[in-house]
């Protein structure tokens, strides 16, 4: 019969992976496997609380130490060459009048129409040039050009 610690890890095990397959990044896996080499610890071990709790810690935190920064720093090139930081500075014509106080304005660049705003607020009529200072969410914060 399996003593009853090693539920425990498997409880653990299968709440870290349900959280890995639910939420974004790679992180809870190297908790579920701690927790699993931890569970094996308690097999051998099972009242040796204080072993079974260093292994997963331990097991854990190498696990996360060694691997996450290899996945974070691929996800974050990938980020880096999206098309929503290569408008970033570039022109655009507005397609719509922005208002951002009623929440209308559209501008067009490179043959994608975005969502946008004015940054200090005011109102910039159609067809009008516009320079993209920074993207909030899903909208274009732009300033009018004076030509």
């Amino acid at each position: 019969m399996l003593p009853p610690i090693i539920w425990f890890w498997a409880v653990l095990v299968a709440l870290f992976l349900i959280l890995e397959l639910s939420l974004t990044g790679i992180l809870q896996i190297w908790f579920a496997i701690g927790a699993f080499v931890a569970g094996i610890v308690a097999y051998f071990l099972p009242d040796n609380y204080v072993a079974q709790f260093l292994t997963f810690i331990f097991v854990s935190g190498i696990l996360t130490a060694i691997f996450t920064p290899m996945f974070s720093d691929k996800k974050s090139k990938e980020a880096s060459k999206t098309p929503v930081y290569s408008i970033l500075g570039k022109t655009a014509l507005v397609t719509k009048e922005i208002d951002t106080d009623k929440g209308i304005g559209q501008i067009s660049i490179n043959g994608d129409v975005w969502s946008a705003k004015a940054k200090e607020g005011e109102v910039i009529p159609e067809n009008s040039k516009v320079k993209i200072l920074e993207v909030d969410g899903v909208k274009a914060v732009v300033e009018l050009i004076k030509e």
